[in-house]
């Protein structure tokens, strides 16, 4: 097994990018990525090797947001970064700002395994494969596990419209 500096230094930006995008707070993506390596820090020995290192990061770092979405709860709306990609209009920005926070709400509301399974593939970029090893299921239940969860996204998504 690599040591856990080669760990930390090979995963730290896939792992802060992971959070970006659930979270869309850099300073929260941040402390949960710091919180996320720590904590793999001391429970390395529980790594089985079933899926890769960076879907065991991936699950750590998912159930951290968890705990951090449930201590905010008494706040109505999380924050969305205030960055605006250059070169595109302000509205746009915004209402595409919203829009990622809305689905970020839509797939948190999702009953698991969908909402675990959409976070990794959504979020996390792994392989259907890599989500699969992840739940100890067969790459056939994670492209349909996937697919049911985005169906139900699109349908909730709709309201916005």
């Amino acid at each position: 097994m690599e040591q856990f500096k080669d760990i930390y230094e090979k995963y730290y930006k896939k792992i802060y990018l992971f959070l970006l995008k659930m979270s869309g707070n850099p300073t929260l993506a941040e402390e949960l990525t710091q919180d996320t390596l720590y904590k793999a820090f001391l429970h390395i020995e529980q790594y089985e090797g079933r899926s890769s290192i960076y879907t065991w990061l991936c699950g750590i770092a998912k159930n951290n947001w968890l705990n951090e979405i449930c201590k905010q709860k008494h706040r109505t709306n999380l924050e969305i970064s205030s960055e605006y990609p250059s070169g595109t209009d302000f509205e746009e920005s915004v209402l595409d700002g919203q829009l990622r926070g809305l689905l970020r709400k839509e797939i948190l509301s999702l009953p698991d395994p969908y909402m675990t399974v959409c976070s990794l593939r959504i979020y996390g970029e792994l392989s259907y494969a890599e989500i699969a090893s992840f739940f100890k299921k067969s790459e056939s239940w994670a492209k349909v596990t996937f697919f049911r969860g985005k169906t139900m996204l699109m349908e909730r998504m709709e309201k916005y419209k």
